[in-house]
């Protein structure tokens, strides 16, 4: 991955001492999919690509579909990281970088209603991907977990499925 400009707007934390993060920050980017059809058209797709160090493994993208509610799709930031320069996954998310012009990446993203085949600028993925790294780098993602109130809020709640005996 590239280094980050510092007129990016990418900012990274530093993590207090204790590994406790008391703010999170969210980044986004705006990306251009091409949806490829089985018939062999293209349409033009417009997309957010979403990181939050509320969860620093996963990136949403986000397909807009006008005034319908868009399609979200979370995927490992590592497998889309990945994607970009080889070939990864398995089931329902593939992605590669395009053979035939590298400048591309696609994603092949299969559901229980049928397959999407997209095409994304690799720079633009890059870019977004370089500043999920400025926020939060590769082997920190834990520390940015708040997994003791994740732990405590899932017993509250559970407790609250079963009467007093």
């Amino acid at each position: 991955m590239s280094s980050v400009p510092e007129d990016s707007g990418c900012r990274r934390k530093r993590l207090p001492a204790t590994g406790r993060v008391e703010g999170h920050t969210s980044h986004s980017h705006r990306a251009d999919f091409t949806l490829r059809c089985p018939s062999g058209d293209a349409v033009a797709v417009e997309a957010f690509l979403c990181y939050d160090t509320k969860d620093p493994l996963v990136v949403t993208l986000s397909f807009l579909r006008g005034e319908i509610e868009p399609i979200d799709w979370v995927l490992g930031r590592d497998l889309l990281i990945g994607g970009t320069a080889l070939s990864v996954g398995d089931g329902d998310v593939r992605i590669h970088p395009g053979e035939d012009d590298p400048g591309l990446v696609w994603l092949r993203l299969d559901a229980p209603a049928g397959r999407a085949v997209l095409t994304g600028c690799r720079r633009q993925l890059t870019e977004f991907l370089d500043c999920t790294v400025a926020l939060v780098p590769f082997g920190e993602e834990t520390a940015w977990l708040e997994i003791d109130a994740s732990i405590t809020r899932f017993f509250a709640e559970d407790r609250d499925d079963f009467p007093e005996s």
